[in-house]
């Protein structure tokens, strides 16, 4: 049973930030945005005369950082999404193996109490 719907989405519930794919691809594209920040500072001060050219060039390898980011997150979303939704359709218990009588069903004002579950004969 450990295979199940429900212990695989508790799995997911009770798992550390570190462990979701999502989760890791934004840190990272967060850490990457804040190193590009402080690497274009940091040449900013060093080089004043061509802080225009730099903050063009940062923008643009954020804009890349954001765009791999996001597209990377989106996928793992739909990857995640699509593992939930197939566990959504399967039937685990279908099938009734017992030897406990079966309740009496009435059906178009007859009664008819079969005997054991998978019985299909009519009682008087």
């Amino acid at each position: 049973m450990g295979n199940s719907r429900t212990s695989v989405i508790e799995a997911k519930l009770q798992q550390r930030p570190l462990e979701s794919k999502k989760a890791v691809y934004a840190f990272l594209a967060g850490g990457c945005v804040l190193l590009v920040f402080s690497v274009s500072a940091c040449v900013i001060i060093l080089h004043a005369e061509a802080s225009k050219e730099i903050v063009e060039l940062a923008n643009l390898v954020v804009l890349f950082f954001g765009a791999t980011a996001t597209t990377l997150i989106t996928g793992q979303a739909a990857m995640d999404w699509k593992a939930v939704s197939a566990l959504q359709h399967i039937d685990e218990d279908t099938k009734v193996e017992s030897n406990a009588e079966a309740p009496e069903v009435e059906v178009n004002q007859r009664v008819y109490k079969p005997k054991y579950f998978g019985d299909d004969r009519v009682l008087p």
